[in-house]
């Protein structure tokens, strides 16, 4: 993981991120985008995860580069996250920065 800038914010989320509390984590999440330069976002690895936060996840990603901060994970996607991401497609053929986002892993040329 890139290290965070020395104003970032831990963020422990719940143990469900589902779309039935996506709006909670939504609110948790731009709120602290909108404090600090960078978060980093602590995902248990027995968390329950559906494609719905991956999505909010790749969104804050955006909305925080805009401001020039940077959404970051705690540890490599585990669990139930690393399952919807192989079910939605994101580990196929990741780019670098997926693949150094949701897994820590640096690829080389």
């Amino acid at each position: 993981m890139s290290s965070p800038a020395p104003d970032h914010t831990s963020l422990t989320l719940p143990k469900t991120l589902t779309i039935k509390n996506i709006l909670d984590v939504h609110e948790k999440i731009l709120g602290a985008i909108d404090n600090n330069a960078d978060i980093v976002l602590d995902i248990a690895d027995d968390a329950q995860v559906d494609l719905s936060f991956v999505q909010l996840v790749v969104a804050a990603r955006g909305h925080a580069a805009e401001k020039t901060g940077r959404v970051l994970l705690a540890r490599p996607a585990a669990g139930e996250l690393r399952e919807a991401l192989r079910r939605g497609g994101f580990l196929d053929e990741p780019t670098p920065d997926a693949a150094q986002f949701w897994l820590h892993q640096e690829q080389t040329l």
